[in-house]
């Protein structure tokens, strides 16, 4: 374990689902081994989950086909 850099809150390793945008497209990783500080949340990412995560989205259209698809609903705030 290791401490926040933020709150001084202690961190272990987890696996979450990982969201983010690329190229205007939304992805979804599951299964990442993120440390999580247990006081206020904040994730540290490796070098090299983030290396991995960024290898599967450049090369989505490589072989590799998701393991889903997901329907995500859009809303505007206003």
């Amino acid at each position: 374990m290791n401490k926040c850099y933020f709150c001084g809150g202690r961190t272990k390793v987890k696996k979450v689902s990982v969201d983010f945008r690329w190229a205007g497209k939304l992805f979804v990783v599951e299964n990442v081994p993120v440390e999580i500080c247990d006081q206020c949340g904040e994730r540290y990412y490796s070098a090299e989950v983030s290396k991995k995560i960024d290898k599967l989205v450049k090369k989505q259209k490589s072989s590799k086909e998701p393991e889903r698809i997901l329907e995500v609903p859009v809303f505007s705030w206003q």
